[in-house]
């Protein structure tokens, strides 16, 4: 039986989503249940990684929704730095492999301050079961590949469809369901355009991913995604904040990224895109400007959903550049050194089993 890749769980997205859309009410209730047991004024999500990314696609969905402050804030810092969990506080230790040495940790930390320790995983059966005092899954059913993707989206879509949950706002289902939509259409756009500029794509020593609002989340998950599979220096900046100070190293040679919420900042992402293309031809866009429509560096989709949304529609672009770049290049593999690396300092416990191969 042939592995799958992370190709074949991105394809898997859609209908997973779908699924987790139809059978919201029971997905979210154990998390449900855990919010009624006191007033919340406050989220606390304690993540790392893809985890992390995932916390501010849904951010802006989830404050927009419920009405809640939310906050994000990765284990470590957590652990070590800001751990002042007040009494309205909902904390939420994140780890879809349930195999983080860091989120263990969190969730130790959350008891020694005796407080719930809930983790939200991908597998209930993982290492934090023996921590948390509640383990609940958020629906992304197995993914052995290291390089997540299906967890990426639907742990954004759990937050998502917690809030509307929270708020009773069922009328957010239906774009919900648009998102996934086009989460869908984006595969195929995404693999065209790709391979219209495969030899800038594949040839990229750099690169730069530019996003704001619930799009910094995909920006976030852009850089890292491409980092950790093509293994580049790349960097993730809010839109604003590349013009102040990473623009100033720009050369012809340069790749920038930049998503579009297609709300009422697409003018300044228009401005900053059109900028960079004067530096770099190697400078594109996820958008649905009209204004862009003749620019085949401008990737965009037959509809639009709310800013917000947004992360769940372009995520499918940031994995299938990954996958297929690294894949053609063989890129993946890393260097020898790297298993003295984890010896020393294991970011996962030993449990972990890397199905990937690529150390």
């Amino acid at each position: 039986m042939e592995k799958l890749t992370m190709l074949d769980y991105v394809k898997e997205t859609p209908g997973v989503l779908r699924t987790n859309i139809e059978q919201y009410t029971a997905l979210v209730e154990p998390l449900m249940k855990e919010v009624q047991k006191k007033e919340i004024k406050r989220i606390l999500l304690v993540a790392s990684g893809s985890s992390h990314n995932a916390c501010y696609c849904a951010r802006s969905f989830v404050e927009k929704v419920s009405g809640l402050e939310v906050r994000i804030i990765t284990p470590y810092t957590f652990t070590y730095y800001e751990n002042d969990i007040k009494e309205n506080d909902l904390v939420l230790v994140v780890t879809q492999s349930g195999l983080s040495t860091n989120a263990i940790e969190a969730l130790k930390i959350i008891k020694k301050n005796q407080c719930r320790a809930i983790c939200l995983t991908g597998n209930k059966n993982s290492d934090v079961k023996d921590v948390a005092d509640v383990v609940i899954e958020y629906g992304v059913g197995e993914e052995l590949v290291g390089y997540v993707t299906k967890g990426v989206s639907s742990l954004a879509l759990f937050l998502d469809l917690f809030a509307i949950a929270y708020s009773g706002k069922n009328e957010y289902l239906e774009e919900l369901k648009k998102a996934v939509h086009l989460n869908e259409e984006m595969i195929g756009k995404a693999t065209n355009f790709i391979q219209l500029h495969y030899k800038e794509f594949s040839s990229m020593s750099w690169v730069y991913s530019c996003g704001a609002g619930a799009n910094y989340g995909t920006a976030l998950e852009s850089a890292l995604k491409m980092g950790e599979t093509i293994h580049i220096p790349s960097c993730c900046y809010e839109i604003e904040e590349y013009i102040h100070g990473p623009n100033l190293q720009l050369t012809p040679q340069y790749n920038v990224i930049f998503f579009d919420g297609n709300d009422v900042a697409s003018h300044r992402v228009e401005q900053v895109y059109k900028a960079t293309r004067k530096v770099s031809e190697r400078a594109y866009l996820i958008s649905n400007n009209p204004g862009l429509a003749d620019d085949d560096h401008v990737l965009s989709l037959s509809d639009t959903v709310s800013s917000e949304l947004c992360p769940l529609v372009y995520l499918p672009f940031v994995q299938l550049l990954s996958f297929i770049i690294s894949d053609d290049l063989h890129s993946i593999y890393q260097h020898p050194l790297l298993k003295e690396f984890k010896a020393i300092a294991a970011a996962k416990t030993e449990n972990f089993v890397n199905y990937d191969g690529d150390d």
